[in-house]
């Protein structure tokens, strides 16, 4: 006994340069974009309302799967299911041997986006996923300088995401699950001219069974080349968040976000879910949310939203109002497969518990 413990705390002193190192080049990413900023854009100061309007590929920014949506995009800390790829790719380790989700989403003024994602379990410890997203802006007159019409053109947007996952077993326990996780990003955008970028996410999340569980979690997204269309080349929509989870009750959840992005100041983000379930396969939900960053930008910064799963599948609806803009309306369909319960309810509390009994081949 004393000598397994002695390994384990070997193995966490080994993991701890590993973590400092990932903290120091956040720390360093921040550092470098700030200095960055001072010098190409003097007038200007990112991570500010006056950076407004300076970055591209604003899409990047969709919210991704309803219930996500419905809890007004506080989410960092709560994906655990194919949506992690876009939220939190620390997340995906929570899978079971595979999930999957499909979205449609009818945004404002005829934008519709879609967006599709599938997560394996390649081990006891590491996950891989991919996922694609796609926006069809609709049809647009084109017209020249003399107010002639020389046709029409429709903006689409493309991004293909993989993603891996990891379990940093050292540090999980029956108390505890800690994971990293890490998403490269292809992207591609056409309005009359077509762009292409590259860009990189990195998470990291942690699951604590307390006497009120809770999660926490940090994200670095969007970190990568700006985008060219012509002769300028504007900046990708780096975003920080921190974020953090709790499970006052056992079918309630309370989540929130703090948001840095570099294209504005920051903001934060509220959500809150609450379910029944009329048997061990069935789950009923019924969410809300609230973004702070839609209230100052006179839009309706509430979203509200439902959910039912049965077994291995979970259809999920969102409303989220918009203002003068309109209203939107989100539907998401999540397969997981085996059946995945909430990570507080199971009776052994951490993923890795159950996993021996999965086979991975």
């Amino acid at each position: 006994m004393q000598s397994n413990r002695l390994q384990t705390q070997g193995a966490k002193r080994k993991i701890c340069p590993i973590l400092q190192k990932v903290f120091y080049c956040l720390v360093l990413t921040i550092h470098y974009s700030l200095s960055t900023s001072r010098c190409c854009y003097a007038a200007q100061s990112y991570f500010s309302s006056n950076s407004v309007g300076t970055a591209s590929a604003d899409f990047l920014n969709l919210p991704i799967g309803a219930r996500a949506s419905a809890m007004g995009g506080a989410y960092t800390a709560v994906s655990e299911e194919a949506s992690a790829i876009y939220w939190n790719p620390a997340g995906l380790v929570q899978i079971p041997k595979l999930s999957a989700i499909f979205m449609r989403t009818q945004y404002v003024a005829d934008i519709s986006y879609q967006y599709a994602a599938y997560a394996h379990r390649l081990s006891y410890s590491s996950v891989l996923a991919g996922s694609v997203m796609l926006t069809d802006i609709g049809a647009i007159d084109h017209i020249d300088m003399n107010n002639n019409k020389l046709g029409t053109f429709s903006p689409r947007d493309q991004v293909f995401t993989l993603s891996y996952s990891k379990a940093i077993l050292e540090f999980s326990d029956k108390d505890m699950d800690v994971s990293m996780g890490v998403s490269a990003k292809y992207i591609k955008s056409t309005i009359l001219e077509s762009a292409r970028s590259y860009a990189v996410d990195l998470g990291i999340m942690t699951y604590n069974f307390t006497n009120i569980p809770y999660r926490l979690a940090v994200t670095m997204t969007n970190l990568g080349s700006g985008m060219r269309y012509d002769q300028a080349s504007n900046t990708l929509p780096l975003t920080f968040k921190l974020a953090g989870a709790a499970n006052p009750f056992r079918n309630m959840m309370f989540s929130a976000d703090v948001v840095m992005p570099k294209q504005n100041r920051p903001n934060f983000l509220l959500g809150a879910e609450l379910a029944t379930e009329p048997n061990e396969l069935t789950r009923l939900c019924v969410r809300a949310g609230l973004n702070a960053q839609r209230i100052r930008d006179d839009l309706s910064g509430f979203s509200v939203g439902v959910g039912a799963t049965l077994h291995f599948f979970s259809l999920d609806y969102a409303f989220v109002p918009m203002g003068e803009l309109g209203s939107t309306h989100k539907i998401s369909l999540t397969f997981d497969f085996p059946f995945r319960s909430s990570i507080f309810q199971r009776r052994d509390r951490s993923i890795f518990a159950k996993m021996k009994g999965i086979s991975f081949k």
